[in-house]
């Protein structure tokens, strides 16, 4: 698994590759949250449960990263882990189940970097690649 920033301007691109599905929408979480901060210093300490509905697999992208980051605002959260996260498809429907696990922003822990403002639509793709899953998305900074 990885993701790298792609060069967009005033926005930022970011590129992220996994194996599986579950594994690239668990690795573009946490692509987002280390642009804020250094995600290895995230402690797993509190669990929030995220369940989401969605008509195909860019939406639902979208809205796991949308979700994300607005709980991560209302709260004042970083998240780092997701130790469970199940897509299904059921009928012509996706869903997602997650688990995400972070804890309270902490300057004195954690070096504060990039403020990501929002996911846009703009450039969102995910594709099945021969060598796993890849999608591309742009954040508004």
């Amino acid at each position: 698994m990885s993701y790298e920033y792609l060069d967009h301007g005033a926005d930022i691109g970011l590129e992220v590759r996994s194996d599986s599905l579950e594994g690239l929408f668990s690795e573009a979480g946490r692509s987002i949250f280390s642009l804020m901060v250094d995600v290895e210093n995230i402690s797993s300490d509190e669990p929030l449960e995220l369940k989401l509905d969605e008509q195909n697999l860019e939406d639902l992208l979208y809205e796991w990263l949308s979700e994300l980051l607005s709980l991560s605002n209302l709260n004042g959260k970083v998240y780092g882990k997701f130790p469970k996260l199940t897509i299904r498809k059921k009928d012509s429907n996706y869903s997602l189940e997650a688990v995400a696990r972070g804890e309270n922003i902490d300057p004195k822990k954690h070096e504060l970097g990039t403020e990501v403002k929002a996911v846009t639509y703009q450039g969102l793709e995910i594709n099945e690649t021969e060598y796993g899953w890849r999608c591309r998305f742009v954040v508004d900074v």
